[in-house]
């Protein structure tokens, strides 16, 4: 049986994994990210990791199809080129494809983390048999990944699918991306817990306050949920705000693009159903009729092995397997 080896570089965890052509791990390693000083450190620890993998599995390197590899930020597919790792010092325009193909003597190929997770859905989640549609990931960061007619869509310059970076208000928040008003600055995990914890020092009376015993900073969008779950009204309010923001986003794509589905995943998609009611109901009533009547939004289903076995579909995919 020949494998797949995904590497998904995480902000948190870099992940490293043996994956069959089913999309099915079979082995993994995980360590931490902030471990790593340079991109030379933390390079040498994945291919020392990669091949400790394959011999504890006992493969050898004729039974690996190829490598794939998940990298947050800006890719050339072309040369395999991350331009830059936010979590990482001394990392830009790091050829990291070829480094890898060469010290592993495998095919390797790279690209954003967010174009690996929709491969990784098209392949083997909720975007089977979509020939056009959008995956959108909800955490930290807003990210987007792009199937037109059967292909990932990657545009011009690689930097397609970012939807986190639409602009939903002619004024707004300031977004990291340097812009304002963008989904992100709204939606983002840091931006929910910010205003929360302002409406609470305002004298919102909610649930989350005492299931964190007070202590605000521990405030994350899980507590969020598990108030809202419990019957919050403040809670529940805010899922429903965060919808009508990410709908109302979507609600443009869906005119633009007349996707089919719209795979969302992410820590904040936990919230669940009162969220995806809200971005549902929002699509509805903003988007032309005919694309919001034939769109479908879906929750992800490869969560948090979704930059793995994405990689694996990159493989896949690049390959024309």
């Amino acid at each position: 049986m020949r494998l797949l080896l995904g590497i998904d570089i995480g902000g948190t965890n870099i992940k490293i994994a043996l994956i069959d052509k089913k999309g099915r791990i079979k082995a993994k390693k995980t360590f931490p990210t902030a471990d790593f000083k340079g991109n030379r450190a933390l390079i040498e620890r994945i291919t020392g990791e990669t091949k400790k993998l394959l011999a504890e599995y006992g493969v050898v390197k004729k039974d690996i199809i190829g490598v794939g590899v998940g990298a947050p930020g800006a890719v050339d597919i072309r040369s395999g080129t991350v331009h830059y790792l936010t979590n990482v010092p001394d990392w830009s325009e790091v050829p990291l494809g070829n480094i890898l193909k060469n010290k592993l003597g495998l095919l390797t190929f790279v690209d954003n983390d967010v174009n690996v997770m929709a491969l990784g859905e098209l392949f083997f989640g909720s975007g089977i048999g979509a020939k056009n549609m959008l995956c959108v990931t909800l955490g930290t960061g807003v990210g987007g990944g792009l199937i037109l007619e059967g292909r990932l869509y990657r545009g011009s310059s690689y930097a397609a699918g970012e939807f986190g970076h639409v602009p939903i208000n002619i004024a707004g928040p300031r977004c990291n991306c340097g812009s304002w008003a963008c989904v992100e600055a709204y939606v983002g995990n840091n931006y929910i817990v910010r205003d929360v914890i302002t409406q609470i020092k305002n004298g919102e009376k909610t649930l989350i306050k005492k299931l964190v015993n007070g202590k605000l900073s521990k405030i994350t969008p899980e507590i969020i949920s598990r108030a809202a779950r419990a019957g919050d009204r403040f809670a529940k309010e805010i899922w429903r705000d965060v919808g009508n923001k990410v709908g109302t986003g979507l609600a443009g794509v869906v005119n633009l693009l007349n996707v089919e589905k719209i795979v969302i995943g992410g820590g904040v998609a936990e919230a669940g159903k009162i969220l995806f009611d809200s971005i549902k109901k929002t699509i509805a009533a903003r988007a032309m009729k005919l694309p919001a009547k034939t769109v479908k939004v879906v929750k992800a289903k490869l969560r948090r092995d979704a930059g793995l076995i994405g990689a694996a579909a990159l493989v896949l995919y690049e390959a024309g397997i």
